[in-house]
């Protein structure tokens, strides 16, 4: 399959796109509460580090939670279940559903570390609670890592995947 590179010989975004595509990615929402409550869809995150417990996620600048994303700051973040396909298409905005009622239709409890709140989806194959230790700009993202301050895991709810631009329900 060709690159089609661009002037300098590299791939072209649409060609790396293109690439990607068929790839297999684990859909994950990452949550957090500044002045009002933000989430988003992710297929770019994953866990970085067991001894600390440690997450590594790219953020989007365009997307709205990127100005709360600060140092210090409590995050949300979730390997969604088989059954959370609509939840996926809510944070990712491929639902009619306004961006203040996206949390609605779903089981989120609050827990709070530090003084700060976060949401977290109940039936989740993994729901962490996690604080903002890094972030670095990279091209178009932003690379945040986050130390896991408490975490609930349900192997039961299978896990939902990513692939072609579609979603996959994984037992």
């Amino acid at each position: 399959m060709s690159q089609n590179p661009d002037q300098n010989g590299a791939p072209t975004a649409d060609a790396f796109r293109r690439a990607l595509r068929p790839q297999v990615a684990q859909v994950c929402v990452l949550t957090l509460v500044a002045d009002q409550t933000f989430g988003i869809t992710l297929t770019s995150a994953n866990a970085l580090s067991t001894q600390p417990p440690m997450l590594i996620a790219c953020i989007n600048r365009a997307a709205s939670v990127h100005r709360h994303l600060r140092l210090g700051t409590l995050i949300g973040w979730q390997s969604l279940g088989a059954q959370h396909q609509s939840v996926a298409e809510r944070f990712a905005g491929q639902s009619d559903t306004p961006r203040e009622n996206r949390f609605d239709g779903a089981d989120w409890r609050s827990e709070t570390h530090g003084g700060q709140t976060v949401h977290l989806l109940h039936g989740s194959t993994l729901a962490c609670a996690a604080v903002i230790e890094t972030l670095s700009d990279h091209a178009t993202h932003t690379v945040l890592t986050a130390r896991i301050v408490s975490l609930q895991s349900n192997p039961q709810a299978g896990a939902l995947a990513y692939r072609n631009g579609a979603y996959l329900a994984l037992p």
